[in-house]
């Protein structure tokens, strides 16, 4: 007899754990894909606590990746004060405070606690999903940020729960955050924490110098940098899909004559990139540097698959010994 589902498989360690933010097991959610491109038959049984498995039922996803992102999304919404506590205070503070009363003493002796389980809660990675020892194509975790320990699916969410955290001006937050590049968030967040509260003809001018100062980073960078890219024609290079993002050619071809091999070495490029392809339009643009994004988390996280499976590795190889 044939089952209805398709149960994941739970290492022993992790048994009796809910996969999304590692609290104990209530139940399995029967995810099935919506909408449901790769035509999936059968829906995967997916353990979560009660929490997690209740938020499951109110979302639509092409994905279990898009499903565990959204529920850590909700996840973060809803602990949203508790997460705050570890902006506003460190754990000794919280202890020497000298708050009265009893709701205040209350908070004084848990709410470092109510912090630790929240932030354990959005941060838990979850366990390698296989199915019958067959890995779940399409796990990525590429578009994670992190700051101050806190882990947000992406730049997005971490800049309106920032924003709401530190009492900054959600526009002008994502104004600065948009020049410095999302490696800087923490940079963006302290200029911004300085600057908001002027009035908006100072903004302005505050932009005005960063912008002034980042073009002085960017000229001493390219300056100092001493790697040499690569030529290659476009014929040379192989086109390829990695979790359902297909990675242009030309894409790589520009990144080959950078001498970009890193993710980080991509974020310092990303004003020069996206103008050089916001040529064609701004949708090539974003969709090229995103295919780019999942390319080289593969390569950088992946090592055995960079050095012999990269249908590209020849050329990377060939990159390093120039």
């Amino acid at each position: 007899m044939t089952s209805a589902y398709q149960f994941i498989d739970v290492p022993y360690e992790f048994r009796h754990t809910c996969w999304f933010c590692g609290e104990p097991y209530f139940e399995s959610y029967s995810f099935t894909p919506s909408p449901n491109y790769e035509q999936q038959e059968l829906p995967i049984m997916v353990p979560c606590c009660q929490e997690c498995y209740s938020l499951c039922h109110s979302i639509k996803a092409s994905g279990l990746d898009l499903l565990r992102d959204k529920v850590k999304e909700k996840l973060h919404r809803k602990y949203e004060k508790h997460l705050q506590i570890g902006v506003n205070w460190t754990k000794e503070e919280l202890e020497e405070s000298e708050f009265e009363g009893k709701a205040l003493e209350g908070f004084r002796e848990s709410g470092w606690k109510m912090f630790e389980i929240a932030k354990d809660r959005v941060n838990y990675t979850g366990w390698p999903l296989t199915i019958d020892g067959l890995p779940v194509v399409g796990m990525s975790t590429g578009f994670y940020i992190e700051h101050n320990g806190i882990t947000y699916t992406s730049l997005v969410q971490a800049v309106v729960q920032l924003s709401k955290a530190y009492n900054i001006p959600q526009p002008y937050l994502e104004q600065v955050v948009e020049l410095v590049g999302r490696d800087r968030l923490t940079y963006a967040i302290r200029f911004a924490k300085t600057t908001y509260g002027y009035s908006a003809e100072e903004r302005e001018v505050s932009i005005g110098s960063l912008k002034a100062m980042l073009a002085e980073e960017a000229l001493s960078f390219q300056e100092s940098k001493i790697q040499k890219g690569i030529d290659v024609a476009i014929s040379d290079i192989k086109e390829l899909m990695l979790y359902r993002t297909m990675i242009s050619p030309y894409a790589i071809q520009w990144i080959l004559k950078q001498g970009i091999t890193t993710l980080n070495q991509l974020a310092e490029y990303e004003e020069a990139f996206v103008e050089h392809f916001t040529q064609d339009s701004e949708l090539t643009a974003f969709t090229y540097f995103s295919g780019l994004q999942v390319y080289l988390e593969k390569r950088e996280m992946d090592l055995d698959w960079a050095e012999n499976e990269d249908p590209n590795r020849d050329l990377f190889a060939r990159l390093a010994a120039s």
